[in-house]
C-alpha cells in the first residue's frame, strides 16, 4: 500500500489523501476510469497517474491535475492535459514500483492554509518571494506559472507554505 492524493476532476470535490495498492493494476484503473499512464514530475520525485484514453472518451478536464503537472514538469507545460480523475503518487523506484507521494507534497496540498510564491532569477539563486499570499494552492500555482511564462527574468517559480 502507498499513500497518494486523489485529484478528482470535479472541482467541487476536495482532493484527498488515499491509501492504494499501487501494484494492483485494476485498482489504479478503477481510480482513473480505465487504462492509465504516468506523468513524471521533474521535481520533487512524484508522478500523476491519469487515464490514457481520457481525450478519446471525452472525460472532463482536470484543471487541478493539469496545473500541478505544468508546474512540476515544465517540459509538458501546454503540451499535456489531464482529463478525468487522477492520482498523485511518488515516482517509481529503480524496480518500477510506485512509491508514496512525497511528504512535502502531502503537507503542501492537504495541510497548508496559506501559500507564497518564490522566484529564481539567477541559476545560483537566491529565491525571492513576492509579498502576495494565497489561501488556495491552485491560485498560487497559476500565479507562479503565469509569472514564469510572462517575465523573461524569471528562470523558475515555486509554491511554498507561507
Amino acid at each position: 500500500m502507498i499513500t497518494g492524493i486523489l485529484l478528482p476532476c470535479d472541482e467541487d470535490q476536495p482532493i484527498k489523501r488515499v491509501e492504494v495498492d499501487a501494484e494492483n493494476v485494476e485498482v489504479l484503473q478503477q481510480i482513473v476510469g480505465g487504462a492509465y499512464e504516468a506523468f513524471d514530475f521533474d521535481t520533487p520525485p512524484a508522478s500523476i497517474i491519469a487515464n490514457d484514453g481520457a481525450m478519446l472518451w471525452s472525460l472532463p478536464h482536470n484543471l487541478r491535475a493539469t496545473v500541478m503537472l505544468w508546474q512540476h514538469a515544465k517540459g509538458l507545460r501546454g503540451q499535456s492535459y489531464i482529463n478525468g480523475d487522477a492520482l498523485l503518487t511518488g515516482k517509481p523506484d529503480a524496480r518500477g514500483r510506485t512509491k508514496s507521494v512525497p511528504s512535502d507534497l502531502i503537507s503542501l496540498f492537504l495541510e497548508t492554509e496559506t501559500y507564497g510564491v518564490e522566484f529564481l532569477h539567477h541559476p545560483d539563486g537566491p529565491w525571492s518571494r513576492k509579498a502576495v499570499t494565497f489561501t488556495d494552492w491552485l491560485e498560487a500555482y497559476n500565479y507562479a506559472i503565469i509569472h514564469e511564462e510572462t517575465f523573461a527574468t524569471v528562470r523558475s517559480a515555486r509554491v511554498i507554505g507561507a
